[in-house]
């Protein structure tokens, strides 16, 4: 399989149905983007905030978080026209 990939001002990633299926996302899925080194890693949103419940007494994890929790409320959206 060969993907194009473009440039976009939206926070949307478009992905060809067949490598939807692989990933077992279905449309309107929210996934984190995760870059590691030149590989690009995306995992469920949900999954991902559900692992505040199994990591609850890590405080390496609890830290990641209030760290996450302190960039989300600094940021601001981009204008748009």
């Amino acid at each position: 399989m060969t993907i194009i990939v473009k440039t976009s001002a939206e926070d949307t990633i478009l992905i060809p149905a067949q490598l939807m299926a692989q990933l077992n996302l279905q449309e309107g899925d929210e996934v984190k983007a995760f870059v590691e080194g030149n590989m690009l890693r995306l995992q469920k949103l949900n999954d991902f905030l559900s692992l505040g419940g199994a990591l609850a007494n890590d405080e390496g994890f609890e830290e990641a978080m209030r760290y996450l929790e302190k960039a989300w409320q600094a940021w601001t959206p981009p204008d748009f026209a």
